[in-house]
């Protein structure tokens, strides 16, 4: 039986195909591990031997189900390239919006950010999965010049925010999408260098006014152990917890958290900042950090399994030629890269991980 929402719009890009090499350095199954254990490395000075079991344990159960993961059926989802240009519209309205509340631009003063009205930020976000299918489409069809364009609003956008994380998502996602991309007149390697070349000119401006505006360069290199000394202080206060101590709660107010959404309007990292005694701000915990907080070992296993089995079934479609999934993949790939770091504790990253399951199942 046909699914419905496959039947939505007429097929766009039926021609196409993603250009998957064989021997695919951008597989999750390969990437992701690598990434990890590079956080890992990058972090050993704030990482603790129970710490590092958990985190070895995760990539374990990771790449188990990624290996064992099969496909979704063969269909495609073509209501993703019309939803682009409505996500983008929608994206900025909500971004002047807000900007025009608080009376400035957080980019150029960043305490301003603490100002604006979170769930129209929220809807802001946006516009890094709409730019992602406005790029995808146009490199598809061979105008690498409007592929760009939609990249570089769409980056414009999100730094007016102050916001690095979705930056870099959109930035990475791109860049991604590009590599995977078999276009009408432009050649792969093309594609991938001009995405690659605006990515390093924009994360070496955006970290050079990060270095300038909140921090000395040396301390952002620290961030890594910083990060990793968060989640072995935890493991220690804790011990070896088969199901966690919260029982949920830190999930469950990435949706509270929202204005509009009723519960506890204290955020997830804010928890952890509680927890390892930070007074003020947010505390990056890991991927691991609200899991085994929440769950304990039984969760750091499951959402490696998780995990493992959404980006295998995901990308085993992308193999098999599913273009339509491409632009979803791209993104999620993106945030779960980043969320090494920062642990999946929006609600936003949430509603993308949902969609992108909806298209591989």
């Amino acid at each position: 039986m046909r699914h419905p929402a496959r039947s939505l719009s007429t097929i766009i890009n039926k021609d196409r195909k993603p250009a998957v090499p064989g021997l695919d350095l951008l597989s999750p199954g390969i990437a992701y591990p690598l990434a990890v254990l590079a956080f890992l490395a990058l972090g050993a000075g704030g990482l603790t031997l129970p710490a590092l079991l958990l985190f070895l344990a995760f990539l374990a159960a990771f790449c188990i189900a990624f290996r064992f993961s099969r496909p979704g059926p063969a269909a495609r989802f073509p209501i993703i390239w019309r939803l682009g240009l409505p996500l983008f519209i929608i994206g900025s309205l909500a971004e002047f919006a807000n900007l025009l509340y608080i009376g400035s631009i957080p980019l150029i003063i960043p305490s301003m950010r603490a100002r604006l009205i979170p769930s129209l930020a929220y809807i802001s976000f946006l516009i890094v999965p709409a730019c992602i299918i406005l790029m995808t489409d146009r490199l598809l069809n061979g105008r690498p010049r409007d592929a760009l364009f939609w990249l570089a609003s769409g980056s414009f956008l999100i730094a007016l925010l102050g916001y690095r994380t979705e930056l870099f998502a959109l930035l990475l996602g791109a860049f991604i999408s590009a590599y995977y991309v078999k276009g009408k007149s432009v050649p792969r390697r093309r594609a991938v260098l001009l995405s690659a070349i605006f990515i390093m000119i924009l994360v070496s401006s955006n970290l050079l006014l990060f270095s300038f505006r909140e921090s000395p360069l040396e301390t952002s290199m620290t961030r890594f152990s910083v990060t990793t000394y968060v989640f072995s202080s935890l493991t220690e206060g804790m011990g070896l917890s088969l199901f966690g101590i919260s029982g949920g709660l830190i999930h469950s107010s990435m949706l509270s958290s929202i204005t509009v959404i009723p519960g506890t309007k204290t955020g997830p990292r804010t928890f952890i900042s509680q927890l390892v005694g930070v007074q003020a701000g947010s505390t990056t915990p890991t991927i691991l950090g609200m899991p085994y907080l929440d769950f304990g070992l039984a969760g750091v296993l499951i959402g490696g399994l998780a995990l493992g089995l959404l980006f295998g079934a995901g990308y085993k479609s992308l193999r098999r030629g599913d273009i339509d999934i491409l632009p979803l993949h791209a993104l999620s790939l993106s945030f779960l890269f980043i969320t090494i770091e920062t642990g999946i504790g929006d609600a936003i990253v949430l509603v993308y991980l949902i969609a992108y399951l909806l298209m591989a199942i």
